[in-house]
C-alpha cells in the first residue's frame, strides 16, 4: 500500500501514546440539564479531550462526525486556518522539536491531524464509522491518511457535498462543493441504512428501498434505446420466430418523442417488459433474417463481436 509521509511524521505516529490522561471536571455555571443523561460539552485542547474521554467510551461510538480545520491558509476566519495558531506552534514545537521550524504547511497539517485520527478510531465500535468534512485544499492528502489509520478497505465514500453559491462568475473555474469523507471501523459489519437524497425523482426506486446497478450505457434512469438489427446479427438461438410486440400507440410516441425513463415507463406501464419489438423477429441458423428494430433497456453495439443475448421469451 503507498504510505505518505512528510516532515516530521517520526514525531506524531506514536504520540497519541504520550498524551496524558486527564480528569474531566464539572463546571457548574456552564452546566444545564440533568448530570446524569451522559451528555458532554468538552472545552479544551481535543487531543487532550480525546485522551480522558477514551478510558469510558473506547470501543462504543457508532459514529463520529469532525470537522478539522480545511488548512486553506485563511488565518482571519472564526478559527485561523493557516495552522499558525499560537497553540498549535506551540505544540509542534513540542512534539516534533527543532525540525518544526523546516514543516511547510501542509506537514503541519499532517502532524496536527494524525495522532488524533489514532485517537477517534479507538473509539468506534466494530460496526461504527467516521465522517469527516475537507475540501481540496487536504482532500487527497486525507485520504492517504485515513487508508493509512483506518485502512484502505474501511473506504466507505467519499460524498460530495454541494455547497451554495452561483457557478455564474469571473473565475476560471467555480468550486461550489467540498466532501464529506467516510471510513468505517469494520466494513463488513457497518450496517448501512438508506438514505436518499430528497432531490431524487419521484419515480426512482430508492425511494421503494431498491437500487440496481447496470454496466450498461443506459439503465432505469435512462430513456430506453431504440437498437437496429440488422440483417444477419447472430444469434445465440438458433431460430426464433416472433411478431412484434404489442406497443401501446401512445407508449411508443411518448419513448420516440419525450424520452421517458425506463422508470416513469413501468410505473404508467407495469405490465411492459423490455425488449419491445417494433418489427418481426425472425432467426435463421443462428442469424437474423431481416432487420428488426428492437426498444431495449441496455447497451447492444452493431457489430459480429455481440450476438442476440436479449430475453425474447415474452
Amino acid at each position: 500500500m503507498p504510505e505518505l509521509n512528510w516532515i516530521g511524521k517520526a514525531a506524531v505516529v506514536k504520540h497519541h501514546k504520550e498524551v496524558p490522561f486527564r480528569l474531566l471536571e464539572t463546571d457548574p455555571e456552564l452546566s444545564c440539564g440533568d448530570p446524569d443523561s451522559g451528555n458532554l460539552i468538552v472545552e479544551g485542547d481535543n487531543l487532550h479531550a480525546l485522551k480522558a474521554l477514551l478510558p469510558r467510551y473506547a470501543g462504543q461510538v457508532k459514529c463520529i462526525y469532525i470537522d478539522p480545520p480545511y488548512n486553506t491558509g485563511n488565518e482571519g476566519w472564526v478559527y485561523n486556518d493557516n495552522v499558525k495558531a499560537p497553540e498549535i506552534v506551540k505544540w509542534l514545537g513540542e512534539t516534533v522539536g527543532k525540525e518544526a521550524e523546516d514543516l511547510t504547511r501542509h506537514d503541519k497539517w499532517l502532524c496536527m491531524m494524525y495522532p488524533r485520527l489514532v485517537l477517534l478510531k479507538q473509539f468506534l465500535a466494530e460496526d461504527g464509522a467516521i465522517l469527516i468534512s475537507i475540501d481540496d485544499n487536504e482532500i487527497a492528502s486525507m485520504r492517504m491518511l485515513l487508508d493509512e489509520v483506518f485502512g484502505q478497505r474501511q473506504h466507505v465514500a467519499t460524498f460530495i457535498w454541494n455547497s451554495a453559491g452561483h457557478t455564474d462568475n469571473q473565475l476560471e473555474v467555480k468550486v461550489n462543493h467540498e466532501y464529506i469523507v467516510a471510513y468505517a471501523k469494520n466494513r463488513k459489519k457497518l450496517d448501512i441504512t438508506t438514505a436518499v437524497d430528497p432531490n431524487t425523482r419521484e419515480e426512482s426506486n430508492l425511494w421503494n428501498n431498491r437500487a440496481e446497478n447496470s454496466i450498461t450505457k443506459n439503465g432505469p434512469g435512462n430513456p430506453p434505446s431504440e437498437i437496429l438489427l440488422p440483417e444477419g446479427f447472430p444469434s445465440e438461438e438458433p431460430e426464433i420466430s416472433q411478431p412484434a410486440s404489442k406497443i401501446p400507440e401512445e407508449l411508443e410516441s411518448w419513448m420516440l418523442t419525450e424520452k421517458p425513463t425506463s422508470s416513469a415507463i413501468k410505473l404508467r406501464y407495469p405490465e411492459i417488459s423490455f425488449p419491445l419489438k417494433r418489427d418481426l423477429l425472425h432467426v435463421e441458423e443462428n442469424k437474423l433474417k431481416v432487420p428488426c428494430r428492437v426498444f431495449q433497456v441496455g447497451q447492444m453495439q452493431e457489430n459480429s463481436s455481440y450476438s442476440l443475448r436479449m430475453d425474447f421469451s415474452h
